[in-house]
């Protein structure tokens, strides 16, 4: 298969073609190819491009079809330095109609594979061509040396079009037909069994049927698990435990599901093979991707197998002691900052660490690595910054919302002793004392007066607070909660005192004026519930809410 030849010197010679495969310029471009046949397939621009590359990749679609009539299904083979014909480069920028023009031009194009071993069909799904690998998969058949559907990038491919959000919606397969191979078919490979033999028609566009892109979620799971359950009830029908074994371990098919979070894909698979558990060079990655990515789903569904748990809890083979080790490192930043302040970050990784230390062996806890470090000395070591960041925005915050503690504070202390109007004679007896309103008054001065006090003595607690790495679990987080809470209420009740105040002076003689005083009081503590209600909401789910781990049912009862 010839490859494109970079030649520099045709740089210069080629500048007017190179301006009209970029403008889409035909009437130029034919007259350079009448004038200089070999310009068809010439090294046109530094790239190195072809004119037929070049206008693929500026989508001049009449450009490309009537150029592609001019050149043989030999110059359409034509590769660059890693393999990629014309109709790679299509599926890469997702150029449609140039991919039908290529295919219809030179049929078996769908075949060739580049460096990688990937043929049209894996581009596109690596470059997420939604369209393109509809086209692809009508028109690739499994034929060598492709054989996208059975050959040994196979299991990329389903990767690929699971991880792009588009997904082959899978007609009823016959499962008593043959089914195709799922990796590599090499004659010294002492696995390969010969019975199993791919049709030269592809069995698998009959199974996936056509791509389509999806835009509901929930649709999308279902086409994915369909798609996943399509793949396994092939493979257990179609190889050897063994060979199901190899698949597994080469193609790193649960691991990729674990690290994204795709917890159906493990679920099927263990559902159709669940002696993948016990296979420590197939499971034990994907276990491992689940603990340190913190993917809280993946990890849950693995550990309601006793053969995990079992495993995590052996003090001989030092596997339980390796997975704490990944627990007890830092998440990485994107599931760190996931979390909305360092505080909060702190005490999630507390909360993961203590999860994953309850189904290891107490042994495994105190046992020492290789570096005489133990699982609880790595967590300190890994997270040492982090929590010089948590008590910085624990006393920060704390500090602020002290000062606003005190001030409503001072405010309702000096409001319940000039109560509104005045009193009667000097004799300390409230003007408005037999008013309603003026009752709600005095229960909310005390309650702002009250709910400021525990305030302020929340917060003067975490500023004097020791610290320790295990008070961000519970005792930091509900303090401040509490002092949130309180915080939000005197708030409240501060402004309901100030309204009912207003109302009993004005009503006199502005009889409208409860409206407007209802209005004003309830924006700034709409305010103050819209900036921090949230974060009290997510430390309380946090804090008080449901343990990490929930236990996936695997095997789904008749």
């Amino acid at each position: 298969m010839c490859k494109l030849k970079d030649n520099g010197d045709d740089l210069r010679r080629y500048q007017g073609l190179y301006k009209a495969a970029l403008a889409g310029d035909w009437e130029t471009a034919e007259r350079t190819f009448k004038s200089d046949p070999d310009a068809k397939t010439a090294i046109i621009s530094v790239g190195p491009e072809t004119a037929l590359l070049l206008a693929i990749s500026m989508g001049r679609t009449q450009f490309i079809k009537k150029l592609v009539q001019l050149l043989s299904p030999e110059d359409l083979e034509m590769e660059d330095s890693n393999g990629q014909t014309a109709l790679h480069f299509a599926a890469m920028y997702g150029s449609l109609d140039a991919v039908k023009t290529l295919i219809d031009r030179h049929r078996t194009l769908t075949q060739i594979i580049n460096a990688e071993g990937f043929t049209a069909l894996h581009t596109a799904a690596i470059f997420n061509s939604k369209a393109v690998m509809w086209y692809l998969t009508l028109k690739t058949t499994d034929d060598p040396p492709g054989r996208p559907f059975t050959g040994p990038k196979a299991g990329s491919l389903i990767q690929g079009l699971v991880w792009s959000g588009s997904y082959v919606i899978p007609e009823e397969v016959e499962l008593d037909q043959t089914p195709p191979r799922l990796f590599s078919n090499d004659v010294e490979d002492p696995l390969v069994n010969t019975r199993i033999s791919p049709t030269s028609t592809t069995y698998w566009t009959r199974a996936f049927g056509a791509i389509k892109c999806i835009q509901d979620e929930k649709y999308k799971h279902k086409c994915t698990q369909r798609l996943v359950e399509i793949t396994c009830q092939v493979i257990a029908n179609g190889m050897t435990p063994r060979e199901i074994l190899q698949f597994f371990a080469s193609q790193y098919i649960l691991r990729s599901a674990a690290e994204p979070g795709i917890v159906e894909i493990i679920s099927i698979c263990l559902q159709y093979f669940p002696y993948l558990i016990w296979v420590k060079s197939t499971f034990a990655t994907a276990l491992q991707s689940a603990v340190t990515l913190r993917r809280e789903k993946v990890l849950s569904l693995m550990l309601e197998k006793n053969a995990i748990t079992k495993a995590l809890s052996n003090t001989k083979d030092g596997f339980g002691q390796e997975i704490l080790q990944f627990a007890a490192k830092l998440s990485p930043y994107p599931e760190l900052s996931s979390v909305s302040c360092p505080a909060l970050q702190m005490q999630r990784e507390l909360q993961w660490f203590k999860a994953v230390e309850k189904f290891v062996h107490p042994q495994v806890r105190v046992h020492a690595d290789k570096y005489g470090q133990t699982a609880g000395e790595l967590f300190t070591r890994e997270h040492q910054e982090l929590i010089r960041d948590a008590e910085k925005w624990m006393k920060d915050t704390s500090s602020s919302c002290m000062v606003v503690s005190t001030l409503i504070a001072t405010v309702v202390f000096a409001a319940a002793f000039t109560v509104p109007g005045g009193d009667v004679d000097g004799k300390g007896i409230p003007i408005f004392l037999n008013e309603r309103v003026f009752m709600l008054f005095a229960v909310s001065d005390a309650l702002a007066l009250f709910s400021s006090t525990t305030s302020i003595l929340m917060f003067l607690s975490i500023l004097t607070a020791r610290y320790a790495e295990e008070d961000f679990l519970r005792d930091l987080p509900q303090r401040l909660i509490l002092g949130f809470t309180s915080l939000f209420l005197a708030v409240a009740t501060m402004m309901v005192a100030f309204g009912a105040t207003l109302y009993m002076v004005l009503n006199e003689r502005f009889h409208w004026i409860l409206f407007p005083i209802i209005a004003l009081t309830a924006i700034p503590v709409a305010l103050f519930a819209k900036s921090q209600l949230p974060l009290l909401i997510f430390m309380v789910q946090s804090t008080h809410g449901a343990r990490i781990f929930h236990h996936q049912k695997i095997w789904q009862s008749d």
